[in-house]
């Protein structure tokens, strides 16, 4: 089937709409479609017009140039509609995964730009781990939590939550980085910090701050009935 007919008749599926419906709401009678159907001999062509019109009934972009991607982020892999042009002309960006998991595509979240904005937050610095570990006070269940951390937050003031790989692990700890020293809080098993001198610094690679903490509900098996 030819490709563009092809996408016209999901969207008419998914809109409910008759060939005739959507041909007179694009154009004013019911044949446009009904003309773009008839087989015709060598190579079809449209007007290109009535397509554009077709495209505002169903809810189609119409578009012609270069393929477009959004500056600084992955393509989706996973179906997931983040990185559709959809979602960045609405004003939210898709994030990617950080380098450190070793995963391809945008991560499950998108964030409203105009909050990024408010939040002094660059796109580009911004990526989406989930932890091994969790060492910060959260109102987690057993859902696994998923970060977005900010590689480029400066290392300085009071302690904060900071994502980082520690004994091949990807940890989230409040830190607190001192000129001589790097301090981890709530690590050690009776809870107190341990801190890291200069010589030790290099069994601890810095991911990011966390500038935002969620959760991820996958649905699990039904419960067992009694």
């Amino acid at each position: 089937m030819d490709e563009i007919l092809a996408k016209i008749d999901a969207a008419l599926r998914e809109k409910g709409l008759s060939d005739a419906a959507a041909s007179k709401l694009a154009v004013g009678h019911p044949s446009l479609l009904k003309n773009l159907r008839l087989p015709r001999d060598g190579e079809k062509r449209y007007n290109l017009v009535a397509l554009m019109r077709l495209a505002e009934v169903l809810g189609l972009e119409f578009y012609f140039g270069p393929h477009r991607r959004a500056s600084g982020f992955a393509e989706p892999e996973n179906g997931s509609d983040l990185g559709r042009q959809e979602a960045l002309r609405a004003g939210f960006l898709p994030l990617p995964w950080h380098p450190a998991m070793n995963r391809r595509g945008s991560a499950p979240v998108a964030f409203a730009r105009t909050w990024l904005e408010q939040e002094g937050l660059v796109p580009d610095t911004l990526s989406a781990i989930e932890p091994d570990e969790v060492r910060i006070a959260t109102n987690s269940t057993d859902a696994p939590l998923l970060a977005v951390i900010d590689s480029a937050a400066r290392r300085s003031g009071p302690p904060a939550a900071w994502a980082m790989v520690l004994a091949g692990r990807i940890l989230l700890a409040q830190v607190q980085f001192e000129p001589r020293a790097t301090l981890l809080f709530g690590v050690k098993p009776d809870g107190s910090a341990r801190i890291l001198f200069d010589g030790e610094r290099d069994v601890l690679r810095t991911l990011g701050r966390v500038v935002w903490l969620g959760q991820s509900f996958a649905p699990g098996p039904p419960a067992a009935k009694a």
